[in-house]
Parts: C-alpha cells; sequence; structure tokens
C-alpha cells in the first residue's frame, strides 16, 4: 500500500504531455479522445485546433466535487462525455457545478482479485496472529489531510467495543504524518492494548490482514468510489462504511456491511459491536459481499459499462 506524497506535475511537464498528445493525435489519428482525469482535459488548450477531437472526462472523487474554476467548467462543458467513479460523485458534481450538463456513472472495479492467504511459513505479528481476537480492520492512509477516513471516530468509539467484545482489536493499516497523533490519541483512549498500528503493509501482511479480520471499518465522509471497500468485500469480509460519500455505492446496507454516520460515535460502535456479537450475520453479509464483488466490480464488468456508454457517446 503506497502512502507517498504525490508530485505535483511542472510547467515543463505540461507543455511536454501537450506535445506528446499532439504527436500522438497527428500520428494515430483517433476520433475522440478520453481523458482520466479533470486536470488532463487542461491540455486540450495546447492542442492545435485542427488536431482537436471530441472527447470525454472521467471524475474520480472530492475534487469535483466543489465548485470547479472556471477553466474547469469550461472544459466539462466542451466535453461530449463526463463520466464519474459512481452515482454519489455524479450527483456531487451536477449539484456543485450545474451548467456543465448531464455526468454518467460508470463504478471502478478490482484491475485483479486475489483472496490467497499468505504463505504458511509467513510470520504474523503476534497481535494479528492471536486466533482468540476478533480483528476490526481498518486502511487507509494517515495523513493529516485524510481525517476525514475517520480514524478519529473509531478510536473515540473503540473503548464501548472492547467493553462489550473484550477479545475485539483494532488493526489500523497505514502510514502518514498523521500516524503519531493517532497513536497517541490510541493510548489515551484506555484500551491502546487493543488497537495495533501497522504502518505499511506489505502485500502478505496485508492479505492476511484480510483473511483474519470479522470487519472491515472506515466510516469516511470523503470516498469518492472507496475501492478498499471493494478489497476486503473481495475477500468475505462485511464493511462498515458512512451514509455522507460513494461507500453507499458499493456496501449494500443491511446486506453486505453497514452505513452509519460519522459523528454519531455511539451508533458507530453500537454497529461494530452488533456484528461482532452476531457470527452468523456476519458470514451471511460477507458471502453477499464476496457476489457483489464478482457480479459488478470486476474488469469485465467494468468493460461492459465503459464500452456501453462510449458507444452511446461517441457512436
Amino acid at each position: 500500500m503506497f502512502d507517498g506524497p504525490a508530485r505535483h506535475p511542472s510547467v515543463r511537464d505540461k507543455i511536454a504531455f501537450t506535445g506528446r498528445l499532439s504527436r500522438d493525435i497527428l500520428i494515430r489519428r483517433p476520433t475522440w479522445m478520453l481523458f482520466s482525469h479533470i486536470g488532463l482535459t487542461r491540455a486540450q488548450k495546447g492542442i492545435p485546433a485542427p488536431l482537436r477531437r471530441p472527447y470525454g472526462v472521467f471524475l474520480h472523487g472530492v475534487e469535483a466535487w466543489k465548485r470547479l474554476s472556471p477553466s474547469d467548467r469550461s472544459m466539462l462543458r466542451g466535453a461530449s462525455l463526463r463520466l464519474a467513479n459512481t452515482a454519489h460523485t455524479a450527483s456531487r458534481v451536477m449539484q456543485a457545478n450545474p451548467e456543465i450538463g448531464e455526468v454518467a456513472a460508470c463504478p471502478l472495479a478490482l484491475t485483479t482479485i486475489s483472496t490467497a492467504p499468505p504463505a504458511p511459513d509467513y510470520q504474523l505479528p503476534p497481535s494479528i496472529a492471536d486466533r482468540t481476537a476478533q480483528l476490526v480492520l481498518m486502511v487507509g492512509g494517515l495523513r493529516g489531510n485524510q481525517a476525514y477516513k475517520g480514524h478519529d471516530q473509531v478510536l473515540q468509539a473503540w473503548p464501548a467495543v472492547v467493553a462489550a467484545v473484550p477479545n475485539a482489536r483494532l488493526v489500523v493499516v497505514g502510514e502518514g504524518d498523521d500516524r503519531p497523533r493517532l497513536e497517541r490519541a490510541a493510548r489515551e483512549s484506555g484500551v491502546g492494548d487493543r488497537i495495533t498500528f501497522t504502518g505499511f503493509a506489505s502485500d502478505e501482511l496485508l492479505a492476511a490482514c484480510y483473511e483474519r479480520a470479522a470487519l472491515f471499518v472506515m466510516p469516511s465522509r470523503g470516498e469518492g468510489f472507496g475501492l478498499v471497500y471493494v478489497e476486503a468485500m473481495a475477500h468475505g469480509v462485511p464493511c462498515i462504511g458512512s451514509f455522507h460519500d460513494a461507500a453507499g455505492d458499493v456496501i449494500v446496507n443491511g446486506k453486505t456491511g453497514l452505513l452509519i454516520d460519522q459523528d454519531d460515535i455511539r451508533a458507530m460502535g453500537q454497529a461494530i459491536v452488533s456484528l461482532l456479537q452476531d457470527p452468523e450475520r456476519r458470514r451471511a453479509m460477507g458471502e453477499a459481499a464476496k457476489a457483489r464483488v464478482y457480479d459488478e466490480f470486476t474488469t469485465t464488468a467494468f468493460r461492459a459499462r465503459l464500452n456501453t456508454i462510449l458507444d452511446v457517446a461517441f457512436e
């Protein structure tokens, strides 16, 4: 899991990208183009007019939920097709920028679905290897600008969870500049011995965490899609997300997991406890979650969705 800082493209990068794009259009003669991010559409302005083609834009999340700049709104209005990774994101974009036109939803997919357990000789950390514990897994970056993911709220709910389910253990996977503060909050919660921060997780460690998890929890309020829910569901792990973002486009409330209010700490704790205390319900949700992934979130399903939309938009 990569949590390193993103590098913003320089002016030179942008000029080079526009040049390569213009050259490819000249050589390959496409009839249309699809930009995978709103920022990439700005290259359209630098393409010589005779080379410009009809284009579509894929919108991915919180960066497009807000009121966009006049330049970006102009580029979206000029697009023949506007796509979003969920119906929630499509709705939020149109609410904030009503003049851009219709945005179609095209949910994403896992490029690979691997549910293989780690090798038999892989040495698990003791806190994760403990088979007497019920693991509640949370995976996500621990950066200060990602506080919307809900780590603080889960930590606040955890004492009540441990009081009701003494063998519950929270496993927080991820790295970032906010980790020291969150670890301090965990220690100060009074149940720090029931909380584990793994830091960066190798593929094997992450696979072991998913295999051992009873639940996945990430009550975020800023996910444009939430691919991490799909990863958990592919392992048959029911998920707890929030009503505030696109989690509901992935998690079917009451069937593959639960949706809660991030600000309602008591309700969050009750949701976690209710599933930890009901293994049969967890099993049924996990099976439904895995089936939903294979029905809706494979590359085959994504390709079919995208091709249908493109056929209509670009004839």
